[in-house]
């Protein structure tokens, strides 16, 4: 995917949502919402500027360039798809589930990132009707117990425990 700092990639992010709801992008919106002051932006846009990421209008306005919102778009993907892992399938609340997926897309390796992403996506495509290890996979998150077996009904704690009808 890129080579950029979990920074810049938040910051594209940013002027990506930004520029979806306002259509224009100034340093004073960016610093507002990530929470930092002008000059840290100012930084952080120039080298997404030197990347060919991004345009500044002499008149301040910032946007996407075509590479930037491609891979602007991809990240936000990314993490909505992270997010909704986290919500769905580990069952955690909204903003624990975007507070993880914020964090965890930064710190594993792109590749990684690609294939939990892979993961993601065969899920939600494959996944309908949830298959039997997930539903499995609920009811010991649930109950800190394995469910019953499929094959004879009994509950088979342990490694050491076979089902009776294998």
């Amino acid at each position: 995917m890129s080579t950029l700092s979990a920074r810049s990639e938040d910051y594209l992010k940013t002027i990506y949502k930004l520029q979806s709801e306002r259509k224009v992008v100034r340093v004073k919106d960016l610093a507002v919402t990530l929470g930092v002051r002008s000059p840290t932006v100012v930084g952080v846009i120039s080298g997404l500027k030197d990347s060919g990421l991004v345009d500044q209008e002499h008149y301040g306005y910032i946007s996407l360039t075509g590479a930037g919102e491609k891979l602007a778009r991809t990240l936000v993907q990314n993490e909505e798809l992270l997010k909704s892992f986290f919500r769905e399938i580990l069952d955690l609340g909204p903003d624990e589930a975007e507070a993880n997926a914020c964090s965890i897309e930064h710190y594993i390796t792109p590749t990684c990132r690609e294939r939990l992403v892979a993961f993601i996506r065969f899920l939600e495509v494959c996944g309908k009707g949830s298959p039997k290890w997930l539903d499995h996979f609920r009811h010991f998150l649930h109950t800190g117990e394995p469910p019953p077996c499929d094959r004879c009904g009994e509950m088979l704690p342990g490694e050491e425990k076979k089902c009776t009808k294998e």
